[in-house]
């Protein structure tokens, strides 16, 4: 059931935002390389000039969000590794609008797909090609017409396209794949043969146009618009959240108080995490310390920080027979201690992370670095898809 609700909703947001979405075109064989100028993450701008000249060009558009581009990247520099030394060039290019992306497409990595953060992920996974971003106004990714990401079109020295489509069967798998048509097309240019695949299917995250921004802000709107509940808790229940028994998904605990600055600082960040991981199993569980007389006081702030249910984690709690995940801790802070994690020295904020059966991912006392408390949930997400 849990399964099918959600299959329901990301359909529903996909259809919906299909709607608004402008429709690729991509080039065919023979046709010849639109030309650009774009800046690239190491501070140079390149045109399609600088790629000209060798017996080959592989134009590939990828991201920083998609899982597939993600899981494609070390792929991608084994390719280029692959034909080091030989007349081949390639060139990355992401075209994604961050303006057409909701939140929580953004749960499967730390970034998002603007150019700051595409200097990140080329570092952090070794990029040994161009990174350009046509994001502003998505121009290249209309002249090739790229549909997804990844998506390569390759040409000859002629620069006319003589393959277009995936980079290789991968999908989402990191390593070694059975089926490299990008590679088979280049080497089969540089021997001078025919090729023998000139067109597969792009399979992967859609291209994220600008023309979808109303829709994404509609989809913060009715974020924002979500009601907001606490409920006191006593150490026994708050343990048993924490203990996570019988569960595989995610659980970030927050010790906080209205009356703490630090808390109040750090608050919103963590209501944004919660958004953007909650198409995973991942539920956020803030515990205030205020004093159980002043719940009015603790819902409005958590309604001023906007600190609803996601309903990918409404089913989460209808199998627990709980009506909240914000609670106001009510008992002996000793108590409370044993029950979330004896390492707690009482200083405010402190922070959990646990996964499956109350494992400790992350813990921190004080405001997080929300990059690395990401890393930590993203690496989980991972290894919880198996890929």
């Amino acid at each position: 059931m849990r399964s099918d609700t959600m299959r329901l909703l990301l359909f529903s947001f996909f259809a919906i935002g299909s709607l608004f979405a402008y429709k690729p075109v991509p080039l065919t064989e023979g046709q010849g390389a639109p030309d650009f100028k774009l800046p690239g993450v190491d501070g140079k701008n390149y045109t399609l000039k600088d790629f000209s000249g060798g017996k080959a060009l592989a134009v590939i558009f990828t991201t920083n969000h998609c899982p597939d581009a993600i899981a494609s990247h070390g792929r991608m520099v084994a390719l280029v590794e692959h034909f080091n030394g030989k007349p081949v060039k390639f060139v990355a290019i992401n075209s994604n609008s961050p303006e057409g992306l909701h939140l929580p497409e953004l749960g499967w990595t730390v970034y998002d797909d603007g150019f700051e953060d595409m200097r990140l992920i080329a570092k952090d996974s070794g990029f040994n090609l161009p990174y350009l971003y046509d994001g502003e106004t998505q121009e290249v990714a209309k002249a090739y017409g790229a549909v997804a990401t990844p998506h390569v079109f390759i040409f000859d020295e002629n620069l006319n396209l003589r393959y277009n489509g995936r980079m290789d069967n991968g999908r989402r798998r990191v390593g070694v794949v059975e089926k490299n048509e990008a590679r088979d097309a280049i080497s089969a240019i540089l021997k001078g043969k025919k090729i023998e695949v000139v067109k597969t299917r792009p399979v992967g995250c859609s291209t994220k146009w600008k023309e979808k921004s109303e829709m994404v802000a509609g989809e913060n709107r009715k974020w924002k618009a979500q009601p907001v509940t606490v409920e006191k808790a006593d150490a026994k229940t708050l343990g048993k959240l924490v203990a996570n028994r019988g569960r595989t998904g995610m659980r970030l605990i927050n010790l906080w108080s209205t009356s703490c600055g630090p808390c109040v600082v750090e608050f919103p960040e963590l209501v944004k995490i919660y958004r953007q991981y909650s198409w995973q199993e991942f539920e956020f569980i803030p515990i205030s310390l205020d004093s159980a007389d002043d719940k009015d006081k603790v819902l409005r702030f958590l309604k001023r920080t906007h600190c609803g249910l996601s309903p990918r984690t409404k089913p989460f709690l209808d199998e627990e027979k709980r009506t909240t995940n914000n609670y106001l801790f009510d008992g002996d802070t000793e108590d409370l201690a044993k029950a979330i994690d004896p390492t707690w020295d009482g200083a405010l904020p402190f922070t959990l992370l646990v996964g499956k059966n109350g494992e400790v991912l992350f813990r921190h006392s004080g405001v997080i670095d929300p990059l690395v408390l990401r890393k930590k949930i993203v690496g989980q997400v991972w290894q919880e898809s198996g890929e």
